[in-house]
């Protein structure tokens, strides 16, 4: 039987490992996707004209549902076992803050042959089987994941699509990033954050030859 395995890290570079792997001991109820899109609505208010303009793409999701059940009918549990320590051990890897990343944690969720990077958005409980003494014996629990990618990721990914979604530029020799700001966009006060998208520390005396991912962004 495939199992779903959830790995929690510290780093976006998934190299430090926080805790063990958790592996579910039933096969999920459900597996969904979801993608977005982001628009901006010119219309005029009170308008039923005009344009809705691409503004960007919204993060993947990867939604799981699945039963954690202790009732001891289901292979690999062990008598004693807590419906409550259970979903408190998956809440301490997936959405409590993690002090050695300062923040909740980045997760890797494997099942088959699916592999999904990315964090925590949502996570729903509901207990639905309780003992004569009120203690819960299964429960069924539902998570949200959004999609994360680090700058390179990203990179090579818009690299291949529409030069109207997202420009990969080389930095040429008295160019600034200002300068570069302003060419694409017409805008160079959206300096900051094509400097955060691309993990660059400050965006002055930016080397010749570096590459440069211009995502799709609107005018301030």
């Amino acid at each position: 039987m495939q199992t779903i395995k959830i790995s929690a890290y510290t780093d976006k570079n998934f190299s430090r490992q926080h805790g063990s792997t958790l592996k579910l001991p039933m096969e999920p109820e459900q597996i969904s996707f979801g993608n977005s899109i982001h628009y901006r609505d010119d219309r005029q208010l009170g308008s039923t004209g005009g344009d809705i303009r691409f503004e960007k793409y919204g993060p993947a999701t990867l939604s799981l549902k699945f039963t954690i059940d202790c009732t001891g009918v289901v292979e690999g549990t062990q008598p004693g076992d807590s419906v409550y320590d259970k979903v408190n051990g998956l809440a301490d890897l997936l959405y409590v803050y993690n002090s050695d990343g300062h923040s909740p944690s980045y997760v890797v969720v494997t099942y088959g042959e699916l592999l999904f990077k990315g964090r925590l958005e949502k996570m729903d409980t509901k207990y639905q089987l309780f003992s004569s003494d009120g203690v819960p014996l299964r429960a069924t629990v539902s998570l949200v994941f959004k999609r994360f990618m680090t700058s390179e990721e990203e990179r090579k990914k818009f690299s291949k699509q529409s030069p109207d979604m997202s420009r990969l530029i080389t930095v040429k020799e008295g160019e600034t990033l200002p300068y570069l700001c302003y060419r694409i966009y017409g805008d160079s006060l959206l300096v900051r954050e094509v400097a955060r998208f691309n993990d660059l520390d400050s965006f002055r005396n930016i080397p010749a030859g570096t590459q440069l991912l211009f995502p799709p962004l609107k005018k301030s």
